[in-house]
């Protein structure tokens, strides 16, 4: 399945103007304080600009006590302007984004959603990541990656095959391929959120039992087991 971004702007014939999806959701915000980590399992989710499905799911989990990072795997976190698209790299701070966005098109990104989604981010944690700059010694300590769109799946098995492996450890990829879209990525984290509790139920150290992925009803899944 193609999964399209509703930011990802369609060309009118007439105006040659951007036309985005109407927004009908309530973001995931994260709880301050941030609560304690007391899961047996630590968690990473992915999307392209780990600032909307990763973030999403992330926040979810993190406000359940879920040990969890988030990255993306594009070559920038890209976001829709007023005239294209509105890229930042990787590592600068949500707070930034944020500041930039409300200095060039308040109204615009306002309207789209962006802002609000940069907005939660500064709360769950300070600045996107990116999934392929993480040394290895980072990826040792996760357990179960949770990627949303088949094609970064696919970017995800590719970096872990071309890494030196470091410790020989399993690491359980998943994939929950997710429309794009802020409203859909606050359903897929509801989703998430009950499968990685069942996953905490299991012994990962001899397999990611089937019955586990088969009970979240959430669409087709993909999973595969690399060792890091």
């Amino acid at each position: 399945r193609n999964t399209k971004s509703v930011f990802a702007m369609e060309n009118d014939q007439s105006s040659k103007k951007a036309r985005l999806e109407e927004i009908d959701y309530v973001l995931t915000q994260a709880l301050v304080p941030k609560p304690l980590e007391t899961s047996k399992y630590r968690y990473a989710m992915i999307c392209s600009s780990n600032i909307n499905r990763s973030m999403e799911a992330h926040t979810v989990l993190q406000n359940d006590g879920f040990a969890v990072d988030s990255y993306g795997v594009g070559k920038q976190l890209r976001l829709p302007g007023p005239d294209g698209a509105r890229c930042f790299d990787f590592g600068t701070p949500y707070e930034e984004i944020t500041r930039t966005l409300k200095e060039e098109a308040q109204a615009h990104y306002s309207k789209v959603g962006v802002l609000e989604l940069a907005l939660r981010a500064t709360n769950t944690k300070p600045a996107p990541q990116r999934w392929q700059d993480a040394p290895t010694s980072d990826l040792n300590r996760l357990n179960v990656v949770i990627v949303f769109e088949t094609r970064l799946f696919e970017a995800t098995i590719l970096d872990l095959q071309q890494r030196n492996p470091e410790g020989f450890l399993p690491l359980h990829v998943i994939c929950m391929d997710t429309r794009d879209s802020p409203k859909d990525a606050v359903e897929q984290g509801k989703n998430v959120r009950r499968l990685c509790k069942q996953i905490e139920e299991a012994d990962l150290a001899v397999s990611m039992p089937l019955g586990v992925l088969k009970s979240a009803e959430t669409g087709e899944i993909q999973y595969i087991l690399v060792y890091v």
